[in-house]
């Protein structure tokens, strides 16, 4: 009987401890599967290594761990606002970290024989409200998971930058800053790819925005005019708000939509870019849309804070008159082959009036080249005509040639048309006339007249 009774409880305590070890093992793989730090040998606090290490040990490399990661700020972007929190805000709690830890690691005496249990575990962080009041002022972000995230980057002395969560980018919709609606030029294509690329985009304040960059690849699905037509809509709009140009490039010819000096030309292949700031202390989100033949280009944010307005002054350039000659043409006749229209020197300034300070600012300085006035004109003169003997014995012009000379009246011409005479000659044919019959002048064969 004893024997049996001996048996009974030594059965009873083996299965009590295969129990305990199927309670305990899953725990602990429990434990490596969802704390932070898988894959690194020993255990972690808040990613600091502490295997091996006695308490006063362990709290010493935390808080050298901690100071160290407190020397830099945490930044906080997201739908184009951004926060940044003096990680002194952040109040470590290691006395209750050591806690949690000591109940996870701590193992019965019982089974001494078991190794040490690996783990890893965040630091405690106390509940912060002015952290989360300085997150709710950013009225676009949710505070609480945005908090959170916060929170569980500290704990484990992370990155310091953290993207915040968006609640809704509707919320930047309180104030229309500006607008501007165009008809589509007909030679223009892609604009409907452009828009699709750009609209909703956010310019958060103090960040560069590069054109060229945001649409990619997708530049190359519109042709230069659609591309310079939302380029030019999206300069104009955003040059009503609180904006720094960065770079921008004239077209150099007035275009058929805008004003002069309103235009803007963004080019991949030559690197001409559009690029710009917002320096507002708010983010802006720029909306496009195509309504029939028409692009809409809008910039809203959540408080207007300024007044803007855009003056043009406008030089007007005299186009040149460029004559050409050709034989083509008649006499004196004349043909236009290109009208000429005027040129324009443009100076945009931008007045921005906010808490009742008026700033001017000059923005561009454009010259658009004048289209000469071109015409075609005939290069073929009149022919010159001879002249004729008056009755006093002079010739009407300067040429001594006579055509027909007939002085003895016989009706026959007296010298050959082809030969000229001088007017001495002529005077000498001219006293014999009256006194009958003379005889033709008579010429050698050099052509000098033969006297008696």
């Amino acid at each position: 009987m004893k024997y049996i009774k001996s048996y009974k409880t030594f059965t009873f305590i083996l299965v009590m401890v295969v129990a305990i070890l199927c309670i305990l093992f899953p725990a602990q793989s429990s434990l490596k599967a969802f704390a932070d730090g898988e894959g690194k040998k020993g255990s972690t606090i808040g990613g600091v290594n502490v295997t091996d290490l006695k308490e006063d040990e362990i709290k010493a490399a935390l808080q050298n761990a901690i100071q160290e990661w407190q020397e830099e700020s945490i930044i906080k972007q997201g739908g184009g606002a951004e926060l940044t929190i003096d990680p002194q805000e952040i109040q470590f709690n290691i006395d209750r970290t050591m806690q949690n830890y000591k109940s996870l690691t701590d193992k019965p005496f019982f089974l001494f024989w078991m190794p040490d249990k690996e783990v890893h575990i965040p630091i405690e962080i106390s509940e912060s409200e002015i952290v989360r009041n300085r997150i709710s002022n950013i009225p676009i972000w949710d505070t609480d998971e945005t908090y959170s995230r916060v929170i569980s980057q500290a704990s484990y002395l992370r990155s310091h930058e953290i993207e915040a969560v968006v609640a809704d980018t509707t919320l930047l919709e309180n104030e229309r800053i500006a607008l501007t609606i165009e008809t589509i030029p007909e030679t223009a294509q892609g604009v409907h790819d452009l828009v699709e690329m750009l609209n909703e985009t956010v310019l958060k304040p103090n960040e560069p925005f590069s054109l060229l960059e945001n649409l990619g690849d997708m530049v190359n699905l519109a042709n230069r005019e659609g591309l310079d037509f939302v380029s030019s809509m999206v300069y104009f709009t955003v040059l009503q708000g609180k904006v720094d140009i960065i770079e921008r490039h004239s077209q150099g010819e007035i275009p058929n939509y805008l004003q002069p000096g309103l235009d803007a030309r963004v080019d991949s292949y030559s690197k001409k870019d559009l690029q710009f700031a917002n320096f507002s202390a708010n983010p802006y989100l720029l909306k496009l849309a195509v309504e029939e033949d028409s692009l809409k280009v809008e910039l809203y944010s959540t408080v207007k804070e300024a007044d803007v307005k855009i003056r043009i002054n406008k030089e007007s350039i005299a186009p040149r008159i460029i004559n050409r000659y050709s034989n083509d043409l008649p006499i004196g006749g004349t043909k236009l082959i290109q009208e000429g229209k005027p040129g324009l020197r443009v100076t945009v300034t931008r007045v921005m009036t906010e808490n009742g300070e008026v700033e001017e600012q000059q923005i561009s300085r454009d010259y658009y080249a004048p289209v000469n006035r071109i015409v075609l004109n005939s290069s073929r003169q009149p022919e010159e005509t001879s002249g004729t003997i008056t009755n006093s014995g002079k010739t009407n012009n300067s040429s001594t040639k006579v055509e027909n000379l007939d002085l003895d009246g016989d009706g026959l011409p007296d010298y050959d048309d082809s030969n000229e005479v001088s007017d001495e000659e002529i005077g000498n044919l001219q006293n014999n006339e009256g006194k009958g019959k003379t005889q033709a002048p008579k010429y050698d064969k050099g052509g000098n007249l033969i006297t008696p």
